[in-house]
């Protein structure tokens, strides 16, 4: 299926959408217990709005608002479910199925970053609220069509870089406020969908990863074999988990060098050596982690291995890069949901402590009795599974995942990255 642009009309309605209208029903968690995370007098306690147009239209704006202002955080977090199911269906040999549940990953975390911008993609009644939180209408393409057009479109908008950069952090820096360090007065005006574009997350990919879904969710899945070995997901999953490792910052310090390289070519600058001086004004942690050397790909001139499978558009799209093109929108609005929900002076670890706690043990991801203190302990367990998933031999699929044991079961639990980015 061809990617299809918004028309201009609906780009047009669509920069109305302010994400501070959000915020305000953001900060309206902080001042209860959750759950619940709907207040009783909202009438969608499931979620769903009205699909009908007289009944949508009829909808009250507060009511879609609370809806809107939870679904990031929400969405976010079921994406991490659906990555945690695909990384269950590649161990155990159905490449299809990790496709078709990598790509549910991409869609909820695009969903979640709309819905924190002020943009509901609510199943073909699609809207947007401006900052007097009146709605106004976009086309009712359907919510796959919907989803990626409103992304890209979105992308280009001045506050859009603010929103989804700022939140990525090396220590307590933001990428952001590094970027500043090196280009002091700049507003970096129209560059996010330049910049996502250059990590190689270019947002119409997630329409072409829609068709991918597609095949493996509909066509003969043995007519088109996609062959994984034991010994490459096993390598695969030890670079995946370790990007995602509470306090590491190694995917961090590679956007941040691309992030730079992006802007000198938006000012039409060439040598990052020539505004080398500014690495002096970086925050020491910065710098502790980031040396002028790497910058100038002097050291490690390479991206990183993940940012290479996120970059991969073969057709087919092999499981790998679809589920690192998931799992960098879903870190990317995961991080935009903390830092909400923290500027709307909601702190996950006291308001969100309950429920955390209460989805891991419905969820399996500890034993009653075992609760962890804090959600950076959930690391602990993916550790001993990454080691005992790769002393397990790997000559064929049976003995790779028999041996392994619950290892299996552990390193498909994605939700705990999802709950130490949220909650933290």
């Amino acid at each position: 299926m061809a990617f299809t642009p918004l028309s201009n009309d609906d780009a047009q309605t669509l920069a109305l959408a302010d994400a501070a209208i959000v915020q305000a029903k953001i900060a309206e968690l902080g001042q209860r217990a959750i759950p619940p995370w709907l207040l009783p007098t909202n009438p969608y306690q499931d979620g769903k709005v009205p699909t009908g147009e007289a009944a949508f239209a009829a909808a009250d704006n507060e009511h879609l608002l609370e809806v809107l202002a939870i679904r990031g955080p929400l969405h976010a977090i079921d994406g991490w479910g659906y990555l945690g199911r695909a990384i269950n269906a590649l161990v155990c040999g159905k490449p299809h199925a990790a496709r078709h549940l990598a790509y549910y990953g991409e869609l909820r975390g695009a969903l979640s970053i709309l819905a924190m911008s002020g943009i509901g993609i609510f199943n073909r009644r699609n809207v947007v609220f401006d900052a007097a939180g009146d709605r106004h209408t976009l086309a009712n393409r359907d919510t796959h069509d919907m989803c990626w057009a409103a992304l890209e479109s979105w992308s280009m908008l001045e506050d859009s870089l603010d929103l989804i950069v700022r939140p990525l952090t090396i220590g307590t820096s933001s990428l952001l406020d590094g970027l500043a360090d090196f280009f002091p007065g700049s507003k970096f005006s129209g560059t996010c969908a330049y910049i996502m574009e250059s990590w190689g997350f270019d947002l119409k990919q997630g329409a072409s990863d829609r068709d991918e879904r597609n095949w493996s969710s509909y066509q003969l899945t043995s007519l088109q074999p996609i062959p994984t070995a034991p010994q490459e997901i096993t390598e695969f999953l030890e670079m995946y988990w370790s990007l995602l490792r509470p306090d590491n910052f190694a995917l961090e310090r590679h956007l941040f060098r691309i992030l730079l390289e992006a802007e000198m070519r938006s000012v039409g600058e060439v040598q990052l050596q020539d505004r080398i001086a500014a690495y002096s004004k970086l925050a020491p942690e910065v710098q502790a982690l980031v040396s002028e050397d790497f910058l100038l790909r002097v050291e490690d001139p390479n991206d990183h291995q993940f940012l290479t499978y996120v970059a991969d558009q073969a057709t087919p799209a092999r499981p790998f890069a679809m589920l690192c093109r998931a799992a960098l929108i879903l870190k990317l609005a995961t991080g935009l949901a903390e830092e909400r929900l923290r500027t709307a002076g909601v702190n996950p670890n006291v308001h969100l402590d309950d429920w955390w706690r209460q989805f891991g043990l419905e969820n399996g991801l500890w034993a009653p009795a075992a609760a962890p203190e804090n959600s950076v302990d959930l690391w602990g367990d993916i550790a001993v599974a990454l080691e005992d998933l790769a002393a397990a031999p790997t000559d064929n699929r049976f003995d790779w995942t028999t041996v392994a044991g619950s290892a299996v079961t552990r390193v498909a639990e994605l939700d705990r990255a999802g709950i130490w980015q949220l909650v933290r």
